[in-house]
């Protein structure tokens, strides 16, 4: 049962004439890129959060690198970052302050 935040008030007239007090649900957000805010596509947002529970780990987000979390322009950015950290090219003190935590994971992946 979805929490009492979760809820609101509906009003609907029944058949008889009288009008009745109904509960909706809300909808979940949508999911947004950590660093830009842009909405994230593939991620699904349902109805209610056990609705989501229900779905496997596979219908939730997508399974490219930080699917789910970045959205594909952001992680394009930390990918050539952390491949000109990887070549020497670029040191990792001067990568972004945003982009430092995804760009050592990055890193850890290349392995």
């Amino acid at each position: 049962m979805a929490s009492a935040k979760m809820k609101r008030k509906k009003f609907f007239r029944t058949i008889s004439g009288k009008v009745r007090v109904g509960q909706q649900v809300k909808k979940t957000k949508k999911r947004t890129c950590i660093l830009c805010k842009k909405q994230l596509h593939g991620v699904p947002h349902g109805k209610s959060k056990a609705m989501l529970a229900a779905m496997s780990k596979t219908e939730k987000r997508p399974s490219a690198i930080f699917g789910g979390k970045l959205c594909s322009r952001c992680r394009r950015k930390v990918i050539d970052e952390a491949i000109m950290v990887k070549q020497n090219s670029k040191n990792i003190q001067n990568v972004d302050l945003s982009l430092k935590k995804f760009v050592n994971q990055t890193m850890k992946k290349m392995k």
